[in-house]
């Protein structure tokens, strides 16, 4: 794990990241802020964790409902090593790691962006940080701004969620941090599957009405939400927090 370092973060927990700065940028969002307090759920629940970057989500999760099934999906190699070591770290039970990202058609060998200093960002559709860099380049600089999206590209699989839940009878929560690819997750579950799915919470960019797309479909499906500004990120990025669950 030399290419990582090993975090002591506030309220005792400890994890690796490849990038310090924003593993604590991340812990302060679920952990402080509460980003996911609106989240309720049953003592032995079933998360999927889309977009599982270095683990905090499954982590959370794990702390509050130390009996939850996680299945967890990481396209990016490195973050993938890190997911797995902080699993292994924690000695988390029922967390199974997918090698893998999710959208609305199975695809081979696509291209990922993958950004070092701010992992969490890596994305399939790199276009759509141009909006992030010219809200952040006041604020930190061009230099750094530059630095901080300076990636290079990856492959991954891209898998359909419904494969994942054929033998499923519920999912009591789906979450979905996926940097722009939140609306092809949702088109990757079959009708069929939708009643399992009891809650959804995401984050969402508001690039070309995809916010009211994504709730669209959300009510649909029986998914009543709310929305939020995500906390910490400027509200030019115009990127929400969406909570969404069965009456």
């Amino acid at each position: 794990m030399s290419r990582y370092e090993l975090l002591d973060l506030d309220g005792g927990l400890q994890c690796f990241a490849q990038s310090p700065d924003e593993a604590r940028f991340q812990h302060k969002e679920i952990f402080e802020l509460g980003c996911y307090n609106k989240i309720d759920l049953p003592p032995r629940p079933f998360v999927i964790d889309a977009g599982a970057n270095i683990g905090l989500f499954s982590l959370f999760v794990k702390r509050k409902w130390p009996d939850a099934e996680i299945l967890a999906f990481e396209p990016i190699p490195e973050s993938l090593d890190v997911l797995r070591e902080n699993i292994l770290m924690h000695g988390l039970k029922d967390v199974t790691v997918k090698e893998c990202a999710l959208g609305s058609e199975r695809a081979p060998d696509v291209p990922f962006t993958y950004y070092p200093v701010i992992p969490g960002n890596s994305t399939r559709y790199p276009a759509e940080k141009e909006l992030q860099k010219s809200v952040l380049t006041p604020i930190e600089g061009l230099s750094v701004t530059e630095r901080k999206h300076t990636g290079y590209e990856v492959t991954a699989s891209v898998e359909r969620l419904s494969s994942f839940l054929v033998d499923r009878t519920r999912v009591d929560l789906l979450e979905v941090d996926v940097e722009g690819a939140e609306l092809d997750v949702l088109l990757g579950i079959d009708s069929g599957d939708w009643p399992k799915i009891g809650q959804v919470i995401l984050e969402v960019q508001d690039i070309d009405g995809r916010l009211d797309r994504i709730r669209d479909l959300l009510h649909r499906q029986g998914l009543p939400s709310t929305v939020e500004l995500s906390p910490l990120i400027p509200p030019e990025i115009l990127t929400y927090v969406v909570h969404a669950a069965r009456p």
